[in-house]
């Protein structure tokens, strides 16, 4: 794991956070670039602002801020320790709103972002392992919809119904992750094709509803069929701490596996 940099997208949401605490605690840290929005730094732990970490860094800039996505990836040009980004892990996800509820809004500007922005930069600099997070209501196999047990199907529905720009969110977050997967991602002609040259390992970790329950509870990854024993809740301290391992097994590539607790 130390010859891990990860760069780390959604740092200051609960997951980021409990990822970054998750990180330190391993005897062989990886390196980590926090990426946040300009003025949300404050949000970040002591451990990376007051007494900041040799092994992590932070970048600040916006989603679609293409110069600061590259400084990012790109590694620091005066401190050897940061070679350019290994691994992209993020937890982006969708602000839930009321008014989205009336409206109908399926808008996703974070997957947008992704698509026009993270994605194409993430090829630019050859970098080919990405994990997101998205959810069993937002992404699913053929298969999965024709084997899911009665509760899972109605657990499905509700955020369908209300929370459709959430829902939509977290949807095309895995579609573009997957879709660049493909080699068929944003851009047109030499430059799609350029994008084509680098195989993108990606894992979509799918999540019930997250709580700040047994940081070592175990954790059940599987397809959501009839077979799947987990339950509806995840906590996030095991959610960050499966994810550190995924990094390193690779056991999940180019799949989206539901996790959950028992």
């Amino acid at each position: 794991m130390e010859n891990q940099h990860i760069l780390l997208l959604g740092a200051t949401g609960a997951s980021g956070l409990a990822f970054i605490d998750a990180a330190l605690e391993k005897t062989q840290m990886p390196k980590l670039t926090l990426y946040v929005r300009p003025g949300s730094k404050a949000k970040l732990p002591a451990s990376a602002t007051n007494n900041p970490n040799p092994a992590m860094r932070i970048v600040q800039g916006q989603l679609d801020d293409v110069r600061a996505l590259r400084e990012a990836l790109s590694g620091s040009s005066t401190d050897p320790a940061f070679p350019p980004v290994t691994t992209v892990v993020s937890f982006l996800g969708a602000y839930l709103s009321f008014k989205a509820v009336f409206t109908r809004d399926q808008s996703h500007p974070i997957a947008d972002a992704l698509q026009s922005a993270v994605l194409p930069a993430v090829k630019t600099y050859n970098i080919s392992r990405i994990l997101v997070l998205s959810t069993p209501t937002a992404f699913c196999h053929a298969s999965e919809s024709k084997n899911m047990p009665w509760k899972w199907w109605f657990y499905t529905w509700l955020p369908r119904l209300l929370a459709p720009q959430g829902n939509a969110e977290m949807k095309g977050i895995a579609e573009a992750v997957v879709k660049a997967g493909t080699g068929t991602g944003s851009g047109d002609g030499d430059q799609d094709q350029d994008h084509a040259r680098t195989r993108l390992d990606w894992t979509v970790f799918r999540v019930p509803h997250l709580t700040d329950g047994d940081p070592h509870a175990t954790v059940i990854a599987g397809n959501l069929d009839q077979a799947f024993a987990g339950s509806t809740e995840l906590s996030r301290g095991s959610l960050v701490r499966w994810v550190l391992e995924e990094i390193e097994k690779k056991s999940w590539v180019r799949q989206a596996p539901l996790l959950a607790n028992p």
